[in-house]
């Protein structure tokens, strides 16, 4: 049974992990600085896959971080999948929200960079960018590739875990960054 790491607390994270107990061996890393080496230091050998949730701020330290010790642990993963944000390509039509984020800019910046990150360690990835995030389901789901426009609108926490898993699953979005989103 191959091990998947899960990183960050929310809503999403926690469909997730139930969604895939049954068929990965599960770590979860849900509290502590994820911006340190710490949380990551006793990583098992047999990890293959990593989920990022963290955020929404820091989530470039907390990449930098969990890199470095898989690096030091020789640890060879084949899967990276990140939550992070539409907007940070200026690719959003309309207004999006960003609750609890006093630096819009700051934190465009650091996304953008922790998904650079990922990149450089030349794993295979999916990147999922998603709207304004909610609690209930609206609609149904819809993927926009990257490099085209994405209208301002809602996506579930359900709608998010469900493409995680569906990555994680079949590899369907290897190497993409797709922006999710639900419409009525």
């Amino acid at each position: 049974m191959k091990t998947i790491l899960l990183i960050g607390n929310n809503p999403a994270e926690k469909l997730v992990a139930k969604r895939l107990q049954d068929q990965f061996k599960l770590i979860e890393i849900t509290s502590g600085d994820l911006t340190e080496e710490k949380p990551y230091a006793d990583l098992p050998k047999d990890l293959t896959k990593m989920v990022s949730f963290v955020g929404p701020m820091d989530a470039d330290l907390a990449m930098e971080s969990f890199f470095a010790a898989v690096r030091q642990q020789s640890i060879k993963l084949d899967q990276v999948v990140m939550i992070s944000t539409a907007g940070i390509d200026n690719e959003v039509v309309g207004q999006l929200d960003y609750p609890g984020i006093a630096d819009v800019t700051e934190y465009l910046r650091e996304q953008r960079y922790a998904i650079k990150i990922i990149d450089e360690e030349e794993i295979p990835y999916t990147i999922f960018r998603p709207v304004n995030v909610i609690n209930e389901k609206l609609g149904t789901p819809f993927a926009i590739n990257e490099g085209e426009k994405v209208p301002a609108g809602n996506v579930s926490h359900e709608t998010i875990a469900d493409f995680v898993v569906q990555a994680i699953q079949t590899s369907k979005y290897q190497n993409q960054s797709i922006a999710l989103l639900e419409t009525k």
